[in-house]
């Protein structure tokens, strides 16, 4: 007699445990799936119906088993919440970091655009003839551009926080100063002619 209680007080706690954590699972993971904040009470609901009557017809036949139940079903909520929330946690960290990781190699092709563009002017003999003035940091706008180029290069290693930001504004003030040298040498040749 002993020993059936027992194996169905056992029963009744692997049941608790398990309803329980697949309730707080379903509730918290599932409604951001499937994008629907109705199902979030549909689980809730379901899952109390399993679990309620297993601690109450449990405590009505024994109260200390009952409350043993229930004391075991708030553990396990509580320690299935930790854990859930960690896992989504962890997930919202990957995402971020995927995201910033896309922006990060976006940002450095623009970049490198940039320094592809530029590459003309000092490897092309013909452009450096034509356009002097983009190799003679002398001029301000060059000046400037190679500063912006130096800073867009220093920033594209930063990986610390903020990193992807401050390289963004890094890259977005390279290109504005290669236009601007690009200009300025343009003029300076067409008024040298």
């Amino acid at each position: 007699m002993v020993v059936t209680a027992l194996a169905g007080l056992t029963l009744m706690a692997v049941l608790v445990v398990l309803s329980t954590a697949g309730t707080v699972w379903l509730v918290k993971v599932r409604p951001a799936v499937e994008h629907d904040p109705d199902t979030q009470f549909w689980y809730l609901f379901g899952g109390l119906c399993i679990l309620l009557p297993a601690v109450l017809i449990t405590a009505a036949l024994n109260r200390w088993a009952g409350a043993a139940l229930a004391v075991l079903a708030a553990g396990t909520w509580w320690w299935t919440n930790r854990v859930v929330a960690r896992r989504m946690r962890l997930l919202a960290d990957a995402d971020a970091r995927q995201t910033d990781d896309a922006e990060r190699r976006a940002l450095s092709a623009r970049h490198n655009a940039v320094l592809d563009r530029w590459r003309r002017y000092e490897l092309d003999p013909a452009e450096a003839i034509d356009f002097p003035a983009m190799s003679d940091v002398r001029v301000p706008e060059t000046s400037a551009m190679v500063k912006a180029m130096a800073l867009a290069e220093l920033l594209r290693r930063s990986t610390g926080p903020g990193g992807t930001a401050e390289y963004r504004a890094a890259v977005a003030v390279l290109e504005s100063a290669f236009r601007t040298a690009e200009d300025a040498a343009a003029q300076a040749a067409a008024g040298s002619s």
